[in-house]
Protein backbone atom coordinates (compact mmCIF):
# COMPACT_ATOMS: atom_id res chain seq x y z
CA UNK A 1 0.00 0.00 0.00
CA UNK A 2 1.30 3.41 -1.24
CA UNK A 3 2.34 6.32 1.29
CA UNK A 4 -0.66 8.38 -0.50
CA UNK A 5 -3.75 5.17 0.32
CA UNK A 6 -2.10 5.08 4.35
CA UNK A 7 -2.71 8.70 4.74
CA UNK A 8 -6.24 8.11 2.75
CA UNK A 9 -7.62 5.79 4.69
CA UNK A 10 -6.14 7.40 7.87
CA UNK A 11 -8.37 10.15 6.58
CA UNK A 12 -10.78 8.47 6.74
CA UNK A 13 -10.63 7.15 10.15
CA UNK A 14 -10.20 11.00 11.93
CA UNK A 15 -13.02 12.23 9.99
CA UNK A 16 -15.25 9.35 12.21
CA UNK A 17 -13.55 10.21 15.07
CA UNK A 18 -13.58 13.89 14.71
CA UNK A 19 -17.43 13.48 13.77
CA UNK A 20 -18.58 11.32 16.86
CA UNK A 21 -15.92 13.50 19.05
CA UNK A 22 -18.33 17.00 18.19
CA UNK A 23 -21.29 14.68 18.94
CA UNK A 24 -19.32 13.68 22.47
CA UNK A 25 -19.44 17.33 23.32
CA UNK A 26 -22.82 17.97 22.15
CA UNK A 27 -23.90 15.17 24.35
CA UNK A 28 -22.11 15.96 27.65
CA UNK A 29 -22.90 19.68 27.47
CA UNK A 30 -26.79 18.40 26.79
CA UNK A 31 -26.50 16.42 30.22
CA UNK A 32 -25.07 18.95 32.19
CA UNK A 33 -28.01 22.07 30.95
CA UNK A 34 -30.65 19.24 31.86
CA UNK A 35 -29.01 18.28 35.26
CA UNK A 36 -28.11 21.85 36.26
CA UNK A 37 -31.85 22.54 35.02
CA UNK A 38 -33.43 19.40 37.25
CA UNK A 39 -31.86 20.87 40.29
CA UNK A 40 -33.26 24.50 39.71
CA UNK A 41 -36.47 23.03 39.12
CA UNK A 42 -36.25 20.81 42.02
CA UNK A 43 -34.92 23.55 44.61
CA UNK A 44 -37.67 25.95 43.38
CA UNK A 45 -39.86 23.05 44.33
CA UNK A 46 -38.66 22.49 47.34
CA UNK A 47 -38.65 26.20 48.57
CA UNK A 48 -41.89 26.48 47.00
CA UNK A 49 -43.72 23.86 48.96
CA UNK A 50 -41.30 24.66 52.61
CA UNK A 51 -43.22 28.36 52.20
CA UNK A 52 -46.76 27.16 51.23
CA UNK A 53 -46.71 24.39 54.77
CA UNK A 54 -45.41 27.14 56.91
CA UNK A 55 -48.39 29.35 55.72
CA UNK A 56 -51.16 26.84 55.47
CA UNK A 57 -51.37 24.04 57.81
CA UNK A 58 -51.65 20.58 55.71
CA UNK A 59 -54.22 17.99 57.18
CA UNK A 60 -52.69 15.83 60.06
CA UNK A 61 -53.32 12.92 57.83
CA UNK A 62 -51.10 14.41 55.29
CA UNK A 63 -48.19 16.11 57.22
CA UNK A 64 -46.18 13.10 57.96
CA UNK A 65 -46.05 12.70 54.12
CA UNK A 66 -45.27 16.06 53.12
CA UNK A 67 -42.54 16.12 55.48
CA UNK A 68 -40.62 12.80 54.75
CA UNK A 69 -41.25 13.99 50.68
CA UNK A 70 -39.62 17.24 51.54
CA UNK A 71 -36.90 15.32 53.23
CA UNK A 72 -36.56 12.91 50.28
CA UNK A 73 -36.36 15.83 47.98
CA UNK A 74 -33.58 17.22 49.89
CA UNK A 75 -31.55 13.76 49.40
CA UNK A 76 -32.25 14.08 45.95
CA UNK A 77 -31.13 17.52 45.17
CA UNK A 78 -27.67 16.46 47.22
CA UNK A 79 -27.45 13.45 45.16
CA UNK A 80 -27.78 15.54 42.08
CA UNK A 81 -25.08 17.65 43.42
CA UNK A 82 -22.60 15.48 44.15
CA UNK A 83 -23.30 13.51 40.98
CA UNK A 84 -22.73 16.89 38.71
CA UNK A 85 -19.69 17.17 40.49
CA UNK A 86 -18.10 13.69 39.58
CA UNK A 87 -19.10 13.69 36.29
CA UNK A 88 -17.69 16.65 35.22
CA UNK A 89 -20.12 17.53 31.91
CA UNK A 90 -18.85 20.93 31.07
CA UNK A 91 -14.56 19.69 31.42
CA UNK A 92 -15.02 16.15 30.02
CA UNK A 93 -16.67 18.11 26.82
CA UNK A 94 -13.67 21.02 26.82
CA UNK A 95 -11.51 18.23 26.11
CA UNK A 96 -13.62 16.54 23.28
CA UNK A 97 -13.56 19.90 21.55
CA UNK A 98 -10.47 20.55 21.74
CA UNK A 99 -9.67 17.18 20.64
CA UNK A 100 -11.63 17.73 17.34
CA UNK A 101 -10.24 21.17 16.43
CA UNK A 102 -6.47 18.72 16.99
CA UNK A 103 -8.24 16.25 14.56
CA UNK A 104 -9.20 18.50 12.01
CA UNK A 105 -5.15 20.28 11.77
CA UNK A 106 -4.34 16.19 11.27
CA UNK A 107 -6.93 15.40 8.62
CA UNK A 108 -6.33 18.91 6.75
CA UNK A 109 -2.63 17.93 6.42
CA UNK A 110 -3.32 14.56 5.75
CA UNK A 111 -5.98 15.54 2.78
CA UNK A 112 -2.80 17.29 1.80
CA UNK A 113 -0.54 14.21 1.63
CA UNK A 114 -2.67 12.54 -0.05
CA UNK A 115 -1.70 14.74 -3.43
CA UNK A 116 2.26 14.13 -2.54
CA UNK A 117 3.60 11.63 -4.84
CA UNK A 118 5.98 8.93 -3.38
CA UNK A 119 8.74 9.71 -1.49
CA UNK A 120 10.21 9.26 1.77
CA UNK A 121 9.88 12.66 3.35
CA UNK A 122 5.73 11.71 2.44
CA UNK A 123 6.54 8.66 4.26
CA UNK A 124 7.83 10.28 7.34
CA UNK A 125 4.95 12.87 7.23
CA UNK A 126 2.65 9.98 7.49
CA UNK A 127 4.30 8.26 10.35
CA UNK A 128 4.87 11.80 12.20
CA UNK A 129 0.56 12.35 11.92
CA UNK A 130 -0.38 8.96 12.59
CA UNK A 131 1.73 9.32 15.61
CA UNK A 132 -0.36 12.34 16.20
CA UNK A 133 -3.54 11.10 15.54
CA UNK A 134 -2.54 8.28 18.00
CA UNK A 135 -1.58 10.58 21.05
CA UNK A 136 -4.93 12.06 20.77
CA UNK A 137 -6.67 9.25 21.24
CA UNK A 138 -4.68 9.57 24.18
CA UNK A 139 -5.20 12.27 25.16
CA UNK A 140 -9.10 12.22 25.08
CA UNK A 141 -11.67 9.94 26.81
CA UNK A 142 -13.41 7.28 23.98
CA UNK A 143 -16.99 8.42 23.30
CA UNK A 144 -19.57 6.14 23.49
CA UNK A 145 -21.64 3.91 20.50
CA UNK A 146 -23.91 6.47 20.34
CA UNK A 147 -21.56 9.53 19.58
CA UNK A 148 -20.75 7.64 16.43
CA UNK A 149 -23.91 6.13 15.56
CA UNK A 150 -25.38 10.02 15.71
CA UNK A 151 -21.97 11.37 13.74
CA UNK A 152 -23.17 8.71 10.81
CA UNK A 153 -27.02 9.55 10.58
CA UNK A 154 -26.05 12.76 10.51
CA UNK A 155 -24.02 12.21 7.57
CA UNK A 156 -26.86 10.50 5.56
CA UNK A 157 -26.23 9.56 2.18
CA UNK A 158 -22.70 11.09 2.56
CA UNK A 159 -21.00 7.88 3.90
CA UNK A 160 -19.12 5.62 1.24
CA UNK A 161 -17.54 3.39 4.19
CA UNK A 162 -19.26 1.85 7.73
CA UNK A 163 -22.77 2.18 6.49
CA UNK A 164 -25.49 1.85 9.25
CA UNK A 165 -27.27 -0.98 9.71
CA UNK A 166 -30.74 -1.35 10.85
CA UNK A 167 -29.81 -2.51 14.81
CA UNK A 168 -28.00 0.67 14.82
CA UNK A 169 -30.50 2.84 13.97
CA UNK A 170 -33.02 1.09 16.24
CA UNK A 171 -31.04 1.44 19.22
CA UNK A 172 -29.98 4.94 18.19
CA UNK A 173 -33.89 5.96 18.31
CA UNK A 174 -34.29 3.22 21.01
CA UNK A 175 -31.84 5.70 23.09
CA UNK A 176 -33.74 8.63 21.81
CA UNK A 177 -37.53 7.56 23.30
CA UNK A 178 -35.59 6.28 26.80
CA UNK A 179 -33.83 10.19 27.04
CA UNK A 180 -36.75 11.97 26.24
CA UNK A 181 -39.64 9.51 28.58
CA UNK A 182 -36.98 10.01 31.52
CA UNK A 183 -36.67 13.63 31.15
CA UNK A 184 -40.29 14.09 30.72
CA UNK A 185 -40.72 12.00 34.33
CA UNK A 186 -38.37 14.24 36.24
CA UNK A 187 -40.05 17.61 35.11
CA UNK A 188 -43.16 16.63 35.39
CA UNK A 189 -43.09 14.75 38.97
CA UNK A 190 -43.56 17.31 40.86
CA UNK A 191 -46.34 19.29 38.68
CA UNK A 192 -48.13 15.13 39.36
CA UNK A 193 -47.40 15.26 43.05
CA UNK A 194 -49.08 18.67 43.67
CA UNK A 195 -51.80 17.75 41.18
CA UNK A 196 -52.22 14.36 42.98
CA UNK A 197 -52.31 16.00 46.29
CA UNK A 198 -54.90 19.29 45.35
CA UNK A 199 -57.23 16.30 44.13
CA UNK A 200 -57.10 13.17 45.86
Amino acid sequence: MTTSERANKLTNNVWFTRKAWINAEDRLLKNDFQTQLLMVVYAAYTSCLSVIMLKYDPRPADKNFIDTSLAVLSIVLLALSLYLNTKSFKDRAARFKSGYHDLQRIEDRLRLLTEKAESPEAEQDYNALLDHYNKALRDVENHSDLDDIRARILAGTGLTSRLLTWQERGRYYWWRLWRFTSLFIAYAAPVAAVLWYIVK
